[in-house]
């Protein structure tokens, strides 16, 4: 008899630490999107049918910052995200970039959609070729047809640029 519970405690840790393993997807892993099902994620981990490009920008904002909106196409739909960019060590983290996402008539904003800090941890990356420069992105968020999107980034002043909206 207590073979059978002991082998019964051992298959149930077992199981479940299976489901567990099965039923937690990993943050690195794409995402399968649906409409407004990847708002949120993180672009540099998607698959990409189209893209990802940008269609504005990088504008410059002085003092080595630059910005620009990314677009890219992914399960069909449309997907939009802001970049700063950005030279390591010149007061990056006072700076905020983020996307608003209207619809076509304005009737509907959305206004600080993903907004990050330069050099947010996990949303900050080195551009490669051995620069010292570095871009935090926002989020991905959807962009259907009947909205358009922008990028946008606050300096420390509190002022705001914008990208033409796409």
């Amino acid at each position: 008899m207590k073979l059978r519970s002991r082998l019964g405690v051992t298959l149930s840790a077992l199981l479940g630490s299976l489901t567990l393993a099965v039923a937690v997807p990993t943050s690195a892993q794409a995402a399968s999107c649906d409409n407004f099902g990847c708002d949120g994620h993180d672009p540099n981990v998607q698959t990409w049918q189209t893209g990802p490009v940008s269609p504005y920008g990088p504008y410059d904002l002085g003092g080595s910052f630059e910005y620009e909106l990314r677009w890219g196409k992914t399960d069909g739909d449309q997907y939009s995200w802001g970049r700063l960019w950005y030279i390591s060590g010149s007061d990056e983290q006072k700076w905020t970039v983020y996307v608003q996402r209207c619809t076509k008539s304005h009737s509907t904003c959305y206004w600080r959609l993903g907004e990050k800090k330069g050099g947010a941890s996990g949303w900050t990356s080195k551009i490669p070729g051995g620069t010292n420069y570095y871009f935090t992105r926002t989020p991905m968020y959807y962009n259907p047809s009947g909205y358009e999107m922008r990028a946008c980034v606050e300096d420390p002043s509190g002022d705001e640029s914008c990208t033409p909206w796409y």
